[in-house]
């Protein structure tokens, strides 16, 4: 396994965060991109605060690989039937944003890429969510990265106290947590990948593939982060 200098977008999320904080555990630069400051200190991290509506003025340091962690905030019911006005800021941030920046590390050197999508991402899916990540997914597999590593996790469990430190106490993560208690055990066969991952489980996992070097499209899910983490 391999350091390089890396860029992670969406560093202040719930995901982005845990990948950031093992990320500075390493002695390689890390550019962190975001529209506000990380909590974060550490001498390896240098953050680059920008408005993502101005992102196409904006260049990106010299790269080897690039982590796409952006996401709109959404509601869990919100993931199932989305409300039409929440459709375009979405849209605009975990599809147009996400691959204006995948392209702009092409310019800025990067040779591989690892994209958090979602389970059951799909272009024909009738959940508008779903069909997002599906059509962003088709969109990173055109470019021409040597290593595309797509990540389909189904519900990220440990929300509860992140969303605790944020003082947003929400009660459709705190629900999720606990059906997802319940009916992960019961998802046997085809529905495994629907199952919930813990964070940081995930996180490591990313990271420790990303040094891999697998050339090619690799698509990873519950099976994967479970197996072999």
């Amino acid at each position: 396994m391999t350091n390089f200098t890396s860029l992670i977008a969406g560093s202040t999320g719930y995901l982005g965060s845990k990948i950031l904080n093992y990320l500075s555990k390493e002695d390689k630069k890390i550019y962190s991109l975001s529209r506000r400051k990380n909590t974060l200190n550490n001498a390896n991290l240098e953050e680059l605060i920008i408005d993502f509506e101005s992102l196409d003025e904006f260049e990106l340091p010299k790269i080897e690989h690039v982590y796409l962690c952006l996401g709109y905030e959404l509601r869990a019911w919100e993931l199932i039937v989305m409300p039409d006005k929440l459709k375009k800021p979405f849209y605009k941030v975990d599809y147009e944003y996400t691959l204006d920046i995948a392209k702009k590390s092409l310019d800025a050197g990067a040779k591989s890429i690892s994209l958090v999508s979602a389970v059951g991402a799909n272009t024909d899916s009738t959940s508008f969510y779903l069909k997002t990540k599906g059509e962003l997914e088709e969109e990173i597999k055109k470019l021409p990265f040597e290593t595309i590593n797509i990540f389909q996790p189904g519900h990220l469990a440990g929300r509860i106290n992140w969303q605790r430190e944020k003082n947003d106490p929400r009660i459709d993560v705190f629900a999720f947590e606990i059906a997802s208690l319940f009916f992960d055990p019961f998802m046997i066969s085809g529905l495994r990948k629907f199952r919930s991952i813990n964070a940081k489980r995930l996180a490591k996992f990313i990271i420790k593939k990303s040094k891999e070097n697998h050339n090619g499209i690799n698509y990873m899910s519950y099976n994967d982060f479970t197996y072999d983490n």
